[in-house]
This record gives structure tokens, sequence and C-alpha cells, in this order.
């Protein structure tokens, strides 16, 4: 809110109307403005009436929502309004309270609306939509292979009795499964690898996880140990 503006609009609004000032709980005075020349504040000693309104409006804050104090011949007001700060009218008697109201609405629908002369702010600048993060290329998944494992452990098959040991020794750690298992594992090897003595240790690792405690891994080794091509 432009509280000069926002002041302008009330006392210009009514002829009545001499004078107004914002005044916050907390700031204290936030603007002043006076629509008659022959209307001094300071004349009316309105400054020590605007300390007794702060006093009281402080005190009170909570529950008080308006205040008056009269002169001769003109009023005093305050208004709570709904930002927290105080509105102070002076007028005169002949000021109805219906016309302050209309007033003080007026210029509240203006100011939220932004009806005044001051230059309307510009325009939020457009904002680009958003690039894309260009994420590296990644690889295609690998199409899934057919995998016969059964001929792998064929007899005559290359590689047929390494895989047959293995089997036999993954067998000895967690009994009867071993084989539906080790037909899985083989066929998650030949997956990722091409089935060969170098890319063995790939399918061992694979046993190994099947394996629940390490002293069984140590078994497992110790059948498997004589099999393996030495490197």
């Amino acid at each position: 809110m432009n509280h000069d503006l926002f002041l302008a609009d009330i006392v210009t609004s009514m002829p009545a109307i001499g004078g107004a000032f914002l005044f916050s709980p907390r700031d204290g005075v936030l603007a002043t403005h006076s629509g008659n020349a022959s209307v001094s504040f300071n004349s009316l000693a309105v400054a020590g009436k605007m300390a007794a309104v702060a006093v009281l409006a402080s005190n009170q804050f909570q529950d008080l929502t308006q205040l008056q104090v009269s002169f001769d011949t003109l009023i005093l007001s305050g208004r709570l309004l709904p930002d927290g700060n105080w509105l102070c009218l002076l007028y005169t008697p002949d000021l109805s309270v219906g016309m302050i109201r209309m007033a003080l609405q007026i210029a509240l629908n203006n100011s939220a609306q932004g009806h005044h002369d001051e230059t309307s702010p510009a325009p939020p600048p457009v904002q680009e939509a958003p690039v894309a993060e260009q994420l590296p290329p990644q690889e295609a998944p690998r199409a899934e292979i057919a995998v016969d494992t059964d001929a792998l452990l064929a007899p005559g098959a290359p590689l047929a009795a390494i895989l047959n040991a293995l089997q036999g020794g993954l067998a000895h750690c967690i009994g009867p499964v071993a084989a539906p298992v080790f037909h899985e594992l083989l066929v998650a090897w030949c997956q990722k690898h091409t089935p060969s003595t170098e890319t063995m240790k790939h399918l061992i690792t694979l046993i190994e996880e099947e394996i629940d405690d390490e002293k069984s891994v140590k078994e497992f080794h110790n059948k498997i140990k004589n099999i393996l091509p030495q490197e």
C-alpha cells in the first residue's frame, strides 16, 4: 500500500475531513496528509492526542478497533485497518459515520486495485519455458538373450565340467534348491557376459550372493578351487 496516496484518497474525497494520518503500533506514524490549510495538527495539540492514541492502541491492541477524541469543533477518530495499522481522521462533527466508512472503503479498494495516477508497475517479464536438462545419452537396454542352460551343462559342452562342479558346490551349501537357483544364475550370467572361463568370476560372484553365511562361502570355494583354470 502507498500510504501517502491512500490518505490523499480519503482526505480529498470528503471536504469535511481536514486531515489524516496512519499509525503503526510497532513503527509509529507512517504518513500524514492535511487537506485543509486552515487546520493545523500542531495548533490543536494533535501530537499529544496522537501519543495518547498510541499508548491506548498498544495496551489494548488485541481488542480495540476504534478510538475517538473530541475537540471543540473537530473530532479525531481512529480506526483499526485490516493490515493492523490505525487510520486517524480529523473531521468536523457534521460528517456522518456512514460517509466516513464509504470514503475509507473507496480508498481501500483503490489501494488494492492500484487505481491511482501513479505510473503502473511494469508487468513482470515473461519467463521463458525452462529448457529441459540435456541428459547424457544412455545405453540402450540389452536385448534379452535366450539361454539354453541344458546345452551349457550337457556332457561335451566346453564349460560343462566347470559349470556342473559349480552347481555341485552350490548344492553342498544350500541343498536341493541349488538346481533351479543355479539355472537362474546361469541365465543372468549369460545375459550380461559371454560364457567363458574369463567371465566365470562373475558367475561365481552371483553364486556367492545366494549363500547365506561366510562359512558356507569358504566351503564353496574349497569345493571349486581345483576346477578353475589357474591364472
